[in-house]
């Protein structure tokens, strides 16, 4: 085991040999790094073990209400958890690392998460807690905790470059940096740069820097903290073997590549010419080079060899890695478009392939959205989305293909507008788990940057009134669309803080945008009933008659996930009790379920939907569970305290 000297964990220590011959000078920055990577999984672990039903609820609140610690006894002692501070949805804050005190009542420290479930595996057993990925789940704690290590010590390089050129600059926040840097270079992407800075990732999910599967290099090569530049290889696809959504031709393809990148599409009619085969007969689509040199050569292997597919040589499309490994920026001035592309790897979760679903419910979504947005006046301008505009994918037409599955999902395109696009010049838009990042500028959280700005801007208020104004102004333009979407049309958006996107200006919140749209649960009924209509992938599980899963997909996602992360922050911040943050949300969505309840059609569908947003206790996901498990597919849920809830109406 660990014990209080710093050891390090075989990943760990593959990092550190990387680091000491490629950048020999940062070694000693990583190591004191090492014990705050470990710290923040830990944390996200304990907060996984307290959340999802390892400890009886019971036990775990009359521990805390006497001694701000949980204990765990076994065989070998007990395990000391001491905690700083709980916060909505049992979220809590880890004041010191957790300790064993055995029956000598010698104290051991316990400073990496793959030792405390070395720990909890005796108390499962005595419990007769059994899971089937214990040891699996151990190498993505490992991983997970290297990776934050690297991520944060190269985040700490960078922004000492960048803290330089902020007072060279006299840039006094995040939001001016960007807008300099910009003004400065044409091609810098300001939203990109937010992406970029989300190093931690996932709030809650301990295995959230986990990439099974990459090298230490391909790491850095392929994530966006790193700012590398990752060159897409090309391929020609023949249209016997391509599927696109229905409303689509193959065709518009090539147009787009024809009109956005006329180099390319030469390269692409040569290559043609050069095997003798029509152009008009295959399509053109991007390939991230991890899968060119570890899936495509396998797995389409007979369609290489008959021809049905190959590389178009002589060209190259620079891009750069946004939050997700999968979805690249192309590089250039225009800042137009993002391209999602599968890569055959395991990241936080579920290995990142598009699957033939999204491929088809993508851009079919978009259009009915689309469609509602412009019905419904974009919610008075707050709200909007990024949608997929265009899906393509390779088709198997091998009879009896046992790797159809695979081969289906692993050579594939959704293209989504850059966030940049999306924007007026006056505006900035930014991942909304780029709020929770440090400033390279203040090293405060942007969002405290932006919150003491606004102050700044509104000086006849107190800054406790003023945080609840920027506050009250935030969930306007999250909720502003996300309820209705889901009472109205029954479309429940997957509006956590790494799919929504929040545009400022001047200082504030003007409008929310969410991107992603393959997490979406839709419950026909409620969209048949507002004659919206779309043709959805065969045995979908984006659209059903479960109007449940529809509304937890909203609760976890857009309320717990991210409106509970800002209210912890903004609490912990400004000395302002959680509760009164709460109210103002529970304010909020009263006001607009009063609003759709005009509807005489709609009033049993506000009830359901306002019942279920403001019970006792509302169902949030068990990421560890499902990993435990080893399941990404069946969601585990447990039950947690609502803060909107009110013993009286």
């Amino acid at each position: 085991m660990l014990l209080t000297k710093l050891n390090l964990e075989k990943k760990e220590m593959k990092i550190h040999d990387f680091i000491a011959t490629t950048y020999p000078k940062l070694v000693n920055t990583y190591l004191t790094i090492v014990p705050k990577a470990r710290f923040m999984i830990m944390e996200r672990m304990i907060n996984a073990l307290l959340r999802e039903g390892f400890i009886q609820k019971q036990q775990k609140e009359a521990q805390l209400l006497q001694s701000q610690q949980i204990e765990l006894s076994f065989q070998k002692g007990k395990i000391i958890i001491p905690i700083a501070e709980k916060y909505s949805y049992d979220r809590y804050k880890l004041k010191s690392n957790v300790t064993l005190i055995d029956h000598e009542l010698t104290v051991t420290e316990v400073l990496h998460p793959i030792f405390l479930v070395e720990l909890l595996k005796e108390y499962m057993e005595e419990q007769n807690i059994t899971y089937s990925n214990l040891e699996g789940f151990q190498s993505e704690l490992a991983d997970s905790v290297a990776n934050m290590g690297l991520g944060l010590l190269f985040q700490e390089t960078r922004y000492e470059e960048l803290r330089g050129i902020g007072q060279k600059n006299n840039w006094q926040t995040t939001l001016e940096l960007v807008n300099g840097l910009a003004d400065k270079d044409p091609t810098f992407d300001r939203s990109l740069f937010f992406e970029q800075s989300c190093v931690t990732g996932h709030q809650l999910h301990p295995c959230t820097k986990s990439k099974i599967g990459l090298t230490i290099e391909e790491v850095m090569q392929y994530s966006a903290e790193f700012d590398h530049v990752v060159e897409l290889s090309l391929v020609a696809l023949h249209k016997d073997v391509t599927y696109v959504n229905p409303q689509f031709e193959p065709q518009q393809m090539n147009e787009f590549w024809s009109n956005e990148y006329p180099e390319l599409y030469d390269c692409f009619i040569n290559g043609c010419l050069d095997k003798g085969v029509n152009p008009d007969e295959f399509v053109v689509l991007p390939v991230h080079p991890w899968q060119k040199n570890q899936t495509i050569p396998e797995l389409y292997a007979s369609e290489l060899e008959k021809g049905d597919i190959f590389f178009i040589d002589n060209y190259s499309l620079p891009t750069k890695p946004t939050l997700s490994v999968r979805t690249v920026a192309p590089v250039s001035v225009d800042k137009k478009y993002h391209l999602k592309l599968p890569i055959n790897v395991q990241v936080t979760s579920a290995v990142r392939t598009i699957s033939p679903n999204s491929v088809h419910n993508g851009p079919e979504l978009t259009g009915i959205i689309k469609t509602v947005l412009e019905r419904e006046g974009y919610f008075n301008g707050k709200f909007g989305v990024a949608g997929e505009d265009f899906g393509i994918r390779f088709n198997s037409t091998i009879k009896n293909d046992t790797q159809s599955y695979h081969r289906n999902k692993n050579l594939s395109l959704l293209i989504r507008p850059n966030p940049e696009s999306l924007v007026n010049e006056d505006e900035t838009v930014l991942v909304a788990c780029g709020l929770f990042s440090p400033s390279p500028v203040s090293n405060r959280l942007v969002v405290y940057e932006a919150v003491d700005h606004y102050h700044i801007r509104h000086p006849s208020y107190s800054l406790p009134e003023n945080v609840r104004s920027f506050f009250k102004k935030y969930i306007n333009v999250v909720l502003s669309g996300i309820i209705p979407l889901m009472t109205r049309y029954g479309i429940g958006l997957e509006g956590h803080l790494q799919n929504s996107l929040i545009v400022i200006k001047n200082d504030e919140p003007v409008r929310a945008l969410i991107r992603d749209l393959g997490g979406v649960r839709v419950y026909k009924k409620r969209l048949d009933q507002q004659g919206v209509s779309g043709t959805f992938y065969p045995n979908s599980v984006t659209i059903g008659d479960d109007f449940v899963e529809m509304q937890n997909k909203v609760i976890h996602t857009v309320f717990q996930s991210h409106i509970g992360e800002l209210t912890a922050h903004l609490a912990r911040e400004y000395l302002i009790d959680e509760h009164e943050l709460w109210d103002l949300v529970r304010e909020e969505c009263l006001n607009i379920f009063t609003q759709l309840n005009q509807d005489e059609t709609l009033r049993e569908d506000v009830e359901m939907d306002r019942a279920a947003l403001l019970a006792r206790t509302v169902e949030t996901k068990a990421l560890t569970i499902m990993r435990l498990k080893d399941d990404v597919t069946d969601y585990a849920y447990i039950g947690v305290p609502n803060p909107l809830y009110r013993t009286i109406d």
